[in-house]
C-alpha cells in the first residue's frame, strides 16, 4: 500500500512540475484558472506525503489514514475544480 502511494505522490508531483514549468515557459497569465490545476496537483501530493507518513509510525490504522487521505484530496480537488469554474 504505502509503494502505491508513494508512486502517487511522486507522480502527482512530476504533473505539477510539468505544468508549473509549461505556464513558466508559455509565459500564461497567473490568475486563478491558470493556478486551480496545479494546485490541485501540489496539493495531492503534499497530503499523500503527510499520509505515508502516518502509516510508517502506525501501520495498523492504514484503513482509517486511507479514509481521512481520500476526503482530503476529493475536498481539495472540489475546491480546486470550483475555484476554476469561478475564475
Amino acid at each position: 500500500m504505502r509503494h502505491v502511494l508513494d508512486s502517487l505522490m511522486i507522480l502527482s508531483f512530476l504533473i505539477f512540475a510539468g505544468l508549473v514549468g509549461i505556464i513558466m515557459i508559455r509565459g500564461f497569465p497567473l490568475t486563478n484558472k491558470a493556478i486551480a490545476l496545479p494546485f490541485a496537483f501540489l496539493f495531492i501530493s503534499m497530503s499523500t506525503l503527510a499520509v505515508t507518513g502516518q502509516i510508517d509510525d502506525n501501520p495498523k490504522a492504514a484503513g482509517s489514514y486511507l479514509m481521512k487521505w481520500l476526503f482530503l484530496c476529493l475536498t481539495g480537488v472540489i475546491i480546486s475544480a470550483i475555484t476554476f469554474a469561478v475564475a
